[in-house]
């Protein structure tokens, strides 16, 4: 994937992501509005920046080839059709990321292109041993969890 890919791709994730987590929108019935009322309603309801945030959003959306809005919005329907505990769970993980650290993030985002660099093989094996983490006690697991980012990454 190349760095332009990546950071579109990013950018787009977490632009879907603003939409998701925005506080006037988050208790609006997930985006289901009856009529044009009810969203001319709500986005008179946004503050100035909240406003200028989402057509800043439009716009990179629209900027985006077809075929990636497309896939886009795929991923917000199926995201409208989670259960809501596990959309729980991806705000809790978004959250997660937005209070990381810039430098944890960078690393983080280094680890991914690492990752995705790996061939198919050796990042399905990786995810079955980081799978098998689950459960260990918090030591264990993070000796275990360095040893397997030095047996994939430190080449």
């Amino acid at each position: 994937m190349s760095r332009l890919s990546f950071i579109v791709k990013v950018t787009a994730i977490v632009a879907l992501t603003c939409l998701i987590v925005t506080p006037a929108f988050a208790g609006k019935g997930q985006g289901k509005h009856s009529g044009k009322g009810d969203l001319q309603q709500w986005w008179q309801s946004l503050s100035q920046n909240e406003q200028q945030m989402m057509r800043d959003r439009y716009e990179i959306f629209k900027s985006l080839p077809e075929e990636k809005q497309q896939r886009l919005q795929k991923r917000w329907q199926d995201y409208r059709d989670l259960p809501p505990e596990e959309r729980k769970q991806m705000h809790k993980k978004f959250n997660r990321w937005q209070n990381m650290d810039p430098e944890d993030r960078d690393r983080l985002r280094g680890t991914y292109r690492k990752f995705q660099d790996l061939p198919k093989g050796q990042r399905m094996q990786l995810k079955e041993e980081l799978y098998q983490l689950r459960g260990l006690p918090p030591e264990e697991k993070e000796q275990r969890r360095k040893e397997i980012y030095r047996r994939y990454f430190s080449k």
